[in-house]
């Protein structure tokens, strides 16, 4: 008789930096497979805390070769596939980061935190996206997109220092209960966007 099928823990990655702390999001590097970044933070609004990000070398369980402190718990996290030495964090505030990973300066290149269209709500996933050859302009090459609680899909222009626009904004649909016969009633609604978790692109057309 065969054994049932099971799982084996081959490492395990933690420092006296992260004991503690939640793990919320992780991502390969797209060039080094040996590279692993790890997001920390609390999913619920009442057990927020400051958020860390940690790239982790298979090689070296013991210590991060590198951790970015944030003042937000982070939620997602990505490597950008056109630049391997970048990696964008969301944050539980909404704010985007990018930060370089070549450099050992833990500060960001990048971020939206002072930017009037940042999101509203956590930032539940990020996505380095490569344009389609056919398109042009300010849409070629590679785009970071993300969504958020706030009910909004984003790309996000590196080159223009984290400028965006909105991809598509999520509409919450209206309950109705009936009150007496065929009258409805529609329930009232604090927002008019519905939360987003998680987005996907055709493998064949990111269009």
């Amino acid at each position: 008789e065969l054994p049932p099928p099971s799982m084996e823990a081959l490492w395990s990655y933690g420092c006296s930096l992260t004991k503690g702390n939640n793990v919320s999001c992780m991502a390969w590097n797209k060039l080094n497979p040996d590279l692993l970044a790890v997001g920390y933070g609390q999913f619920r609004f009442q057990e927020q805390k400051k958020g860390l990000a940690c790239c982790w070398s298979l090689k070296n369980p013991m210590w991060p070769e590198r951790i970015y402190h944030c003042v937000h718990g982070v939620t997602a996290l990505d490597f950008s596939i056109a630049n391997p030495n970048l990696l964008a964090v969301g944050l539980f505030n909404g704010t985007i980061e990018v930060y370089n990973v070549q450099s050992r300066n833990q500060t960001s290149v990048l971020d939206n935190s002072e930017s009037h269209d940042k999101h509203l709500g956590p930032v539940w996933q990020l996505r380095w996206v490569e344009q389609d050859r056919g398109t042009s302009g300010e849409d070629k090459g590679e785009i970071l997109v993300s969504i958020s609680a706030d009910g909004r899909i984003t790309k996000w222009f590196v080159r223009k220092g984290l400028s965006c626009t909105d991809l598509m904004k999520l509409k919450r649909t209206t309950a109705e209960k009936k009150k007496s016969g065929t009258e409805r009633k529609s329930e009232a609604l604090i927002s008019r966007q519905a939360p987003g978790l998680c987005f996907d692109f055709h493998p064949k057309d990111t269009n």
